[in-house]
C-alpha cells in the first residue's frame, strides 16, 4: 500500500493502540496513527484529523464502538470502520457490520488487521466508484429526463422488439392530441394512415442503428388531420429496454409553401413562354406580311413594267424575259417564305390540311419524303390554340430534320389515346447520342411550346438510328 494512511485509533489502552502500531508497521503499512480515548476527542478528530480509516475499541469509559459508528454515520463520513476489541459477542459482531462497520478483529489475532485494513479501503474505494457512477449516471438520466421531457418538439420512445410507445413528452401530447395515457397505449404504426403502414413495415424491417434521419412520413393526428413530419431516430436504453428515441418535426406548412412557390415559379415559366410565343408568332406575322403585302407588291409591279417593255422594245426582249422570270422565282420564293413564317389560319381549315400543305410545300423544294399518319385524331377535340402549337412544333422538328439529320425519309403521327394527345416526329437520318446534351435552339423551342399546355417532350435517338420526337399533351388542356 503506497498511500500513507490516515488512521484514526479510538483506543483508551495505550499497550493495546501501540500493540497494533506495531503490527501495521511490520505489516508496511505506513501511515499517521491518531489515538484518542473519549468521544469529545473522537468527534473532534474526525473533523480535524481527517481519517482515512478507523479502528475502534469496542468499551470505553461512558463511551463504546456503537455510538462512535453512529456518529460517523450521522457525520456523513465515508471511510471504513472496523472494530478491535478483546471480546464481543458473536451476535453484536454481526450486528455492528450490518450497522455498517467493515470488520472486526479481536486483539489477539491482530496479526489479521493489515489485510483487514487492505481489503476494508479496496471495497471502500471500489464503493466509492461505484457511488460516483451511479450518481454520474443519475445525473445524465436527470438531464436526458429534463432534454426530453422539456424539448419543444415532439419526442417519444418506442420500444425496438414491439414498436410499442414506452415514453412521450408533453409536446408530443400536445401536438397530435393523444392524452399521455392514449399516447402510451399505442403502437408506432397507430400514428400513421391506414395505407401508409404496409411501406412502414417494410422499412422498420431494415436495419437501423444508431443516429438515422428515417424520411419525410405521413402521421394521422387524433382528430384525423394528416401532418408531414420529418423523423429523426436514435438508438436508446431505457430502463434497461432497448428502444429508439424518436424526434418529429412537423414540415406540413413549409412544404405547402415550397409547394406553393414551385407553382408560382411554374406558372410563371408558363407565362414568360406564352408571351415568348406570342411575340414570336406576332413577329412571323408581321414579317410575313410585310413580304406579301410590301415587297411581294413592289416585285409585282416590277414585273409588270418589264411585261410592258418586253412588249415595246423587241431588242431587248431576252434581257428581260430572263429578268421577269427571275421576278416571277423571287415572287415565289417570297410567298413560300410569308407562307412559312405565317401559320394558316387554323380557324379556316383543319390542322390535318395545315399538316398536308406544309408537307406538299416541303415536296417541292426538299428530297425529303414525308408521310403522315393521323389515326384516332379528332379534331374536335383539340382548340386553335393547341392546333397552332401542333403546327409550329411538326414546322420546327421538320426543320431540324433538313438541317441536321441528312434524312431521306419522315413519318408524322398524330393521335389522340387515354386523354392524351400523341404527336411522334420519326426520321432515318444520322441520328446522335440523346444522353448527351441536345439542347438546342429548336428543340428548346419545342420543349417551352409543349410545357405552356403540360406537355411532356422526349427525344430518342443513337448515332446511325435516326430520330423520334415524342409529344404528348393532356387532352383537358386542349379544350
Amino acid at each position: 500500500m503506497s498511500k500513507l494512511l490516515k488512521i484514526l485509533h479510538l483506543e483508551d489502552l495505550s499497550s493495546d493502540a501501540e500493540m497494533a502500531a506495531r503490527v501495521l508497521r511490520k505489516a508496511g503499512i505506513a501511515g499517521e496513527i491518531l489515538v484518542v480515548d473519549d468521544k469529545d476527542d473522537f468527534t473532534r478528530a474526525l473533523k480535524d484529523f481527517s481519517p482515512d480509516i478507523i479502528l475502534s475499541d469496542h468499551s470505553l469509559p461512558s463511551f463504546d464502538s456503537h455510538e462512535a459508528l453512529r456518529i460517523v454515520k450521522e457525520k456523513g463520513i465515508d471511510v471504513p470502520f472496523i472494530l478491535v476489541t478483546a471480546t464481543v459477542s458473536e451476535e453484536y459482531a454481526v450486528n455492528i457490520i450490518k450497522d455498517g462497520a467493515s470488520d472486526y478483529i479481536l486483539k489477539d489475532r491482530l496479526q489479521r488487521l493489515p489485510n483487514a485494513i487492505s481489503a476494508a479501503i479496496e471495497k471502500n474505494n471500489l464503493e466509492a466508484a461505484g457511488k460516483l457512477a451511479a450518481e454520474t449516471l443519475r445525473s445524465s438520466e436527470r438531464k436526458y429526463k429534463l432534454l426530453f421531457e422539456s424539448n419543444p418538439m415532439p419526442m417519444w420512445m418506442i420500444s425496438k422488439s414491439t414498436l410499442d410507445v414506452i415514453a412521450v413528452n408533453e409536446a408530443a401530447v400536445i401536438h397530435y392530441g393523444y392524452a399521455k395515457e392514449e399516447f402510451l397505449r399505442m403502437n408506432a404504426v397507430d400514428l400513421r394512415p391506414d395505407e401508409d403502414i404496409p411501406e412502414f413495415q417494410e422499412h422498420i424491417q431494415k436495419k437501423n442503428t444508431g443516429i438515422s434521419k428515417s424520411r419525410i412520413w405521413r402521421h394521422k393526428k387524433k382528430d384525423g388531420t394528416i401532418i408531414m413530419v420529418d423523423i429523426m431516430a436514435h438508438d436508446v436504453l431505457y430502463e434497461d429496454i432497448p428502444a429508439r428515441l424518436v424526434l418529429a418535426n412537423d414540415v406540413t406548412v413549409r412544404l405547402k409553401a415550397d409547394a406553393e412557390i414551385e407553382r408560382q415559379r411554374i406558372l410563371q415559366q408558363k407565362l414568360i413562354a406564352e408571351t415568348s410565343i406570342k411575340v414570336q408568332e406576332r413577329e412571323r406575322e408581321e414579317i410575313g406580311k410585310e413580304l406579301h403585302d410590301n415587297i411581294n407588291q413592289i416585285l409585282a409591279t416590277a414585273k409588270l413594267y418589264l411585261d410592258s417593255s418586253i412588249k415595246k422594245e423587241g431588242q431587248h426582249t431576252e434581257l428581260l424575259q430572263k429578268s421577269k422570270e427571275n421576278i416571277i422565282l423571287a415572287i415565289e420564293e417570297i410567298r413560300k417564305l410569308s407562307h412559312t413564317l405565317v401559320a394558316p389560319s387554323l380557324g379556316d381549315i383543319t390542322l390535318t390540311k395545315a399538316i398536308k400543305e406544309l408537307i406538299n410545300n416541303l415536296h417541292l423544294a426538299t428530297q425529303l419524303q414525308i408521310e403522315l399518319s393521323m389515326t384516332n385524331y379528332n379534331e374536335n377535340a383539340v382548340n386553335n390554340d393547341i392546333k397552332l402549337m401542333i403546327y409550329r412544333i411538326i414546322q420546327e422538328q421538320v426543320n431540324n430534320i433538313l438541317k441536321h439529320s441528312r434524312a431521306k425519309n419522315a413519318i408524322i403521327q398524330l393521335s389522340i389515346k387515354d386523354e392524351l394527345i400523341y404527336l411522334t416526329v420519326e426520321d432515318d437520318g444520322i441520328g446522335f447520342d440523346s444522353s448527351k446534351s441536345y439542347g438546342g435552339i429548336g428543340l428548346r423551342n419545342i420543349n417551352n411550346r409543349a410545357g405552356f399546355y403540360d406537355g411532356i417532350t422526349r427525344v430518342i435517338s443513337e448515332p446511325g438510328k435516326g430520330c423520334t420526337l415524342e409529344v404528348s399533351i393532356p387532352v383537358e388542356n386542349a379544350k
